[in-house]
């Protein structure tokens, strides 16, 4: 069932096609004019992050999730689901408009380009950043639901740009070694590993006490 859902997700996903067709051409409005790509792809790294979470939307509506639950699918599985999407969905979309955005760089500003190798380590952190959001977006949708959760979301977006400034100053501390590699690039993976771990058990744990 697990794969009938993901289908069902990427069907969502693709009716908000001239949504995605627009993301690489708000890259190219921040690449062109200032020759960097950092403030864009900030952009879209919290875009990212919400893709997956929007799903559950389109669920609850119109009282979906009494007639989803009456499917073989058990709500453990549902919240599963949501996480492994939401994870799926936000890698392809950094890493697609991200290479666009890094070729375009170089096409245009050939003096401010750098080696994909390096692009790949932003996009490593960024793709973290986005799965840390999406860990405190998931259980507030789930809770609350899209209306309510508007409202808690304003909250979260104080508490996200605090993690966004300590994970800024993670990178500034790259020189300092922990055994054979760089002591940040091993905590910070473990520790939004840790953080999705304990946010997929609240989360299951909303879905469990529901009525629908």
């Amino acid at each position: 069932m697990m794969k009938g859902l993901l289908m069902k997700d990427l069907k969502l996903m693709l009716t908000q096609f001239a949504f995605f067709i627009l993301l690489p051409a708000v890259g190219a409005v921040f690449v062109v004019p200032t020759g960097e790509m950092s403030m864009g792809f900030g952009y879209i790294t919290a875009i990212s992050g919400l893709i997956g979470v929007t799903t559950v939307n389109y669920d609850s509506y119109d009282n979906g999730f009494a007639y989803l639950f009456t499917l073989p699918v058990s709500r453990r599985g549902y919240v599963k689901e949501k996480y492994i999407f939401a994870a799926l969905s936000s890698v392809a979309v950094m890493m697609a408009v991200g290479v666009f955005m890094w070729a375009l760089m170089a096409a245009v500003h050939p003096e401010n380009a750098y080696a994909f190798t390096d692009f790949l380590g932003d996009m490593e952190n960024s793709y973290l950043i986005a799965l840390t959001a999406l860990a405190f977006m998931l259980p507030v949708f789930l809770k609350f639901g899209a209306e309510k959760s508007r409202f808690v979301l304003l909250i979260i977006a104080g508490i996200f740009m605090g993690v966004m400034i300590g994970v800024s100053q993670v990178e500034a501390l790259r020189d300092v070694e922990l055994g054979r590699g760089n002591w940040a690039r091993v905590i910070t993976p473990i520790l939004c590993l840790v953080w999705l771990s304990a946010s997929y058990l609240i989360s299951v744990r909303i879905m469990e006490k529901k009525d629908f």
